[in-house]
């Protein structure tokens, strides 16, 4: 478990590993691509918002990161795993699915840590950040199902690593809490 603890830094810095592209000015941490430009499985029907939900799986006080693939918007740039709720999926099967299909991982959802909205020209996404721990003795060797680079990540990893804004919020916190 997390422990919890004083604020902690904010969740910028040097890129430890990754592109060197310029920083996404409306861009969330879920945008695919075309494919994301507007509602579809997913979209909370009344507002048009695309409901996305993401893994953080810590387990030994590191946090299990991964980049976007190649072929996505912002590939390279560190996440966590998770992707769009398909209809009729609440957000803990949602985590659950999208780690078996990204990592090969089982994972068991303690928490619902932070949600987050993030807008897209045209489009908005409410991002629910979830704790999880790993689902099975032995499953800590996830495996880059879809060529991701993956990471044990600590709390000088989560500073360092460039990650997409919609992610800083939640790095201030896993950083507060795994540094305290």
């Amino acid at each position: 478990m997390i422990p919890r603890g004083a604020e902690g830094p904010e969740a910028e810095g040097p890129e430890a590993e990754g592109p060197e592209a310029e920083g996404p000015e409306a861009e969330g941490p879920e945008a695919e691509g075309p494919e994301a430009e507007g509602p579809e499985e997913g979209a909370h029907p009344a507002e048009g918002r695309t409901q996305v939900a993401a893994a953080v799986v810590v387990a030994d006080d590191r946090v299990l990161v991964q980049t976007r693939p190649e072929g996505r918007r912002y590939a390279g740039w560190w996440e966590f795993p998770g992707g769009k709720l398909e209809s009729g999926e609440d957000i803990d099967a949602c985590v659950v699915r999208e780690c078996h299909e990204e990592l090969d991982l089982a994972v068991e959802p303690v928490e619902h840590l932070l949600a987050e909205e993030w807008s897209y020209p045209g489009h908005e996404v409410h991002v629910t950040f979830v704790l999880c721990r790993l689902g099975e003795p032995g499953a800590d060797a996830p495996r880059a199902v879809e060529g991701q680079a993956l990471r044990w990540a600590d709390v000088d990893d989560l500073a360092n690593l460039r990650f997409l804004p919609a992610n800083a919020r939640l790095l201030t916190l896993l950083i507060a809490r795994l540094g305290g």
